[in-house]
Formats: C-alpha cells, structure tokens, sequence
C-alpha cells in the first residue's frame, strides 16, 4: 500500500472517482477475491482502504477487516529494516509515477515472507494525488531460491578462486572468457589481462602446433588429461597438467572449453633431474665389478646390470628376463637353500658365502655371493638384491697364501716325523747294521757264525729300506698338492673304491650307505680324495667286529663355506681316552689282532691337512667310528 501522508484541506469529494461502481463491479470483485494476489484501493484524500481483496488473510494472516478498520494497519506489518522503501514510495506516486518494490513483512504467525508491492497513482485536474491502486503478491519462494543461488554462487565464486588449480574455460573461438586468480598467477597476468586473449597467445610456436592438434580433438568431444608448455608474462617457460573437458550446448553444438590447471614445472624439473641421477646410477650400475639382481617379495626380477646379464648367461645357460621369477634361475636341489637364505634376509639377518664353477676353458672362478634385504620409508620389506662378485684373483691369492701356509706348517710336522723316524725306526737298523759290521771284521768267526751275522745285516737293511720307502711315500704326498683341481663326484669315487676292492667287499658282506643328496660333488684333487676315501673305507673294513657284516656309511653335507664329510662304520672302536692323541701318529697301532703298519690314518690326516682341511673322530670301543671330514667348498 501507500504513503501515511494525508492531504484533506482541498478534497473536492464530488470530484473523487467512482471506482468499483456500476453492474461491472460484482464480477470484479469476485474475479479478485479468487486471486491469490492481494488487490486494493485507497482513498488518498480521506485516508481510508476502500478496497481489499480476500487473498489478504492467506498473504498477511488478517482479514479484511483489519485493513479496513485502520488504514495504518497495512504499515505496521512492514519489516522494521524495510520500512524505509515504503517511505521512499510517496514522493514518486505525487509526481503520478507507478512504483514497484519488493520488501518483507511480518504475518500474524510471526514469520517473514516477501513481497512484491507494485502501486499505480491517480491524479486529478490540479496534479493532486487522490487515489492508488495495487497489487501484493508473495514472492518468498522466489526470492528464497535467488537467495540459495546466491550462496550457491558465492560459494562456487569462493571455490574457483581459493583452488590450488587454476581454472581457465574457452570460447568457441579459442578464445578465455573466464580465468581464476590461480590461473593468471600461473602465467603472471593479472585475471582481466587475459580475459578475450586467444589460447595459442600463451604459447610458442611448437606448443602452439601441440594445442591446435589437441583442440582439434576436443571439438569433436575428447576428453584429455595432458602435458602443456606455456610462456609466462615475462617469457618464462611453465609446464601444466591440465585435465580439458569440452563444452556443448543442448543441440550438441560445440561452445568452448574448460580445464583444470595445476603447474607442474617443478615436478618436470624434478624428473628431468631424476633421468639424470638415473642415467648417471645406471652407467656406475652397469660398470660396477659386481652383478646385481634386484627382485620384489613376489620374487619377481625387476631390474639387473649387464654383469649379471653375463654372469647368469655364463652359469645358467639362460638370461635374465624382467618380470620372470627368480626361482627359475635355480636348479630343484639348490631351491631349499635359496628359500632359507631369503627367509633369514626377511628377518634382518645377512647372507655372504663363497662359490665357484669352471668355466668353459676349464678354468674355475670364484664368486662372493651376498643377499641383502631391501625395505621402504616405513621399514617394510620391499624385496631383494643378489649381490656376486668375480673373486677369482683374490681367491687364488687367499688359496695360495693358504697353501704356503699349510705347507710350512706340515713340514715343520714332517721335519718332527722324520727326526722321530730317524731316531727310532732308521736309528736301530743302522745301529744293528754296524754292529754287525764290527763283528764281520773278527777272523775267528766260523762260516755258520759268519752266514748268521750276514743274514741279519740283511734283515736290518731291509727294515731301514721299508722306512725310507715310508719316507718316500710321505714325501711324494706333499709333492701332490700341486696337482690340478678339478670337480670329483663323490658317487663316482666310491663307485671307482668299490670296484677296486670288489674280491674283500664279497668276501666280507660290506655294505656301503652313500647320502650325497645335499653334496654331490667338490673341487679338488683327485689322487688325494680317492686315497683318503680309500683309506678309510680300508680300515673300516680291516677293523669290523669279528661275524658281522660291516656297514659303512659316508654322507656329505653343505655348510656355509666348506663341505663336509662323514665316514661312520660299525666295527670295533677305538677307546679315544687311551689313544686319542696317538691316533694319526705314524706307526701307531693299536689293534695287533690284524696286520698293518700303523700309516693309513698318518696319511688320511695329512692328505686332509694338505688339502686345507681338518679331520676328528668320534669311536668308543664297540661301538664303531666315525671320521668327520670338512674341506674347503
């Protein structure tokens, strides 16, 4: 409704229109009342509501009694704040304009709502206001929805400029009509400098080339996340990702494009320095004098060097794949091993140990074989890496060095031999001899006196004969150890052993037990092994119990950098705490019962000893013996 302003001193009332008058107004009225519009009139001159309609109870919550009781009453249910839009009103209705404004107003319930008020004045002869008529209608939907797409808008106005990712959307002529803050900090523009710049302005002549093939397909409805190198204001290079969605109206009709923009120069500077460091490591990694294997938990190979491309190609016969399990790479027997040495790596502990093959010369290398575990950021197991290096030449320096060391060694031990044979065994025959010489000498000596003394000469030259030939022996065992090594199998040697002493194992019902599962064979020399074996199986053989069928027993073992060797038989013992540390003395023996010189077990010891190895026994009397062998692998 109107302004309160009342203005009676010139009011003509014969003047005054006759509104609502004449066979016409029923029909109106009734017209009005089935509105929900509020519709009314109000006489300016005498300040009073002529009219309202009866939509005014559903707007306002009062009748219409109300409004026609008290020409006030429409302005008291105003909203405070808005209460000075209705004052504005009367001014432009004197000058005979219509007004149209919308407040809120406060209904009978207490809630607010609002309105649209639209007010047309009427003005008599003279310019005086006399009347206006109008219409209220409930617009709260509509301003409510404006208001959620308000906030809708400000939020989205709020996203677009506080994202990380800058925001750009084309036309369909390639040209920005919209970018965010963050999308012209990219590029160092101010937001309105590139509004209605063309896209390709932003670029050089081969990013330009790039784009236009890119846009060609976004035309046609591709969606693409890609790579984009772009010119800042001051010439910069700027590498973005940008994920680019074309834009279609409802006919289909191309209308643009938008993307999302994240500046990834850094993360390109990142990359390219990462190729470097990685070119750089691969070059150390491929020149390096260790072959390196790198495998996942899966045991799946996911990378290696070109010395283990060599090594694995040399060994196995077969080269590395990626991607190819590692288990392949492994023989069914040796698989256990490996499969206990990756579970102890996953547990944090180490794994080194020493290998060898020969090579297709005949030659052998050695190779230092080390696992090593390989775990992320956060301590968890990532994989594995084989380690193996060529040793060969440190090797044989380390072997020779042993050698000259076991050779000295053993001739000090052969020095104090021989002056224990020389004081003992050549001492008394050479004794006897010139005794006997001394008695040759006396004339008075008869013939059978003479043919006695003659025959023990004999006799004695004899015996110092069989110790220098022991001598000899033991000599021509130190002479061996400078024979070629080579890779003996152990079921052959004892298939060879066997077959030499075949007529004793028949006649003796010997059995022989072979486990060589863990240990088929050794690099070493072959007259040595095969006399140590030979040696032993002899005098278990020599020494069973009397009416029970010797059985002998020889298994070898894989330990971490050596091999071992049990020799067990069933025969009669040896009492340890009575000959233990005569045992490998030469001539000893203890068992008179059979024939023998007391140097079979000398020899074994020393050939072991020559080789690098080390030799104990464990016997009780009756319960037989077992000689425990370990050689270097």
């Amino acid at each position: 409704m109107a302004n309160r302003t009342t203005d009676n001193d010139n009011y003509d009332a014969a003047t005054a229109p006759q509104a609502f008058k004449g066979s016409i107004y029923p029909e109106m009225i009734s017209f009005f009342n089935a509105l929900d519009e509020v519709f009314f009139t109000v006489d300016m001159v005498d300040m009073r509501v002529m009219q309202i309609s009866n939509a005014c109870e559903k707007l306002f919550g009062y009748k219409q009694a109300d409004f026609l009781a008290d020409p006030l009453f429409w302005f008291g249910l105003v909203h405070p704040d808005d209460r000075h839009i209705i004052d504005s009103e009367d001014p432009i209705l004197r000058r005979g304009e219509k007004v149209s404004n919308e407040y809120r107003i406060i209904r009978k319930d207490k809630s607010i709502c609002w309105v649209e008020n639209k007010v047309v004045p009427m003005l008599d002869d003279t310019g005086r206001l006399i009347r206006i008529d109008g219409v209220t209608r409930d617009i709260t939907p509509r301003r409510d929805a404006e208001e959620k797409h308000r906030q809708s808008e400000s939020r989205y106005r709020q996203i677009v400029e506080t994202a990380q990712e800058g925001i750009w959307t084309i036309d369909e002529n390639e040209r920005t009509n919209f970018v965010n803050k963050k999308m012209a900090d990219i590029l160092g523009y101010q937001p309105e400098e590139m509004m209605g710049k063309g896209l390709y302005d932003f670029m050089d002549d081969e990013g330009r080339e790039y784009a236009i093939a890119c846009m060609e397909r976004r035309r046609k409805g591709s969606k693409e996340n890609l790579d984009v190198r772009y010119q800042t204001k001051d010439g910069r290079d700027v590498w973005a990702n940008i994920s680019a969605n074309p834009i279609f109206d409802e006919n289909g009709k191309y209308k643009g494009a938008l993307a999302m923009v994240t500046d990834i120069t850094q993360r390109k500077a990142d990359e390219q320095a990462l190729k470097k460091s990685e070119a750089n490591l691969r070059t150390i990694f491929d020149n390096t004098d260790t072959a390196y294997v790198l495998f996942n938990t899966d045991l799946v190979i996911m990378s290696f060097n070109a010395l283990a491309q060599k090594y694995s190609t040399a060994q196995n016969r077969k080269p590395l794949v990626i991607n190819e399990s590692v288990k392949a790479y492994f023989s069914d027997d040796r698989w256990p091993f490996i499969s206990e040495i990756l579970e102890r790596v996953s547990r944090g502990e180490t794994a080194n140990y020493e290998l060898n093959y020969t090579r297709e010369g005949g030659s052998v290398q050695w190779n230092d074989v080390r696992w090593l575990n390989v775990k992320d950021e956060y301590g968890k197991n990532w994989g594995f890496i084989l380690a193996n290096k060529d040793i060969t030449e440190a090797k044989q320096a380390t072997l020779e060095r042993e050698r000259i060391t076991a050779d000295l060694i053993q001739h000090n031990k052969d020095l104090e031999q021989f002056t224990y044979i020389i004081s003992h065994n050549l001492r008394a025959p050479v004794a006897n001899i010139i005794a006997l010489a001394d008695m040759l000498k006396e004339n008075e000596q008869d013939a059978a006196a003479r043919k006695e003394v003659v025959d023990k000469v004999s006799h004695a030259i004899k015996n110092m004969d069989t110790v220098i030939k022991d001598l000899n022996q033991v000599l021509q065992a130190r002479e061996l150890v400078n024979e070629k090594k080579e890779v003996i199998c152990f079921r052959e040697l004892m298939d060879t052993i066997r077959t030499s002493i075949y007529n004793v194992i028949v006649n003796e019902h010997v059995q022989f037990r072979c486990l060589f599962d863990e240990a088929e064979s050794i690099f070493s020399i072959r007259r040595y092994l095969y006399s140590i074996f030979y040696n032993l199986a002899s005098n278990s053989i020599k020494y069973h119990k009397p009416g029970i069928a010797p059985i002998i027993t020889v298994k070898s073992h894989r330990l971490k950098n050596k091999i071992e060797l049990r020799f067990k038989d069933n025969g009669k013992g040896i009492d340890l705490e009575k000959y233990g540390l005569q045992l490998f003395g030469l001539y000893k023996r203890f068992d008179n019962t059979v024939e023998g010189k007391g140097m079979g077990l000398f020899m074994v010891k020393t050939q072991v000893e020559a080789l690098g190895g080390t030799i104990r026994v464990k016997s009780k009397p009756g319960e037989g013996c077992e000689f425990i062998i370990q050689l270097p692998a």
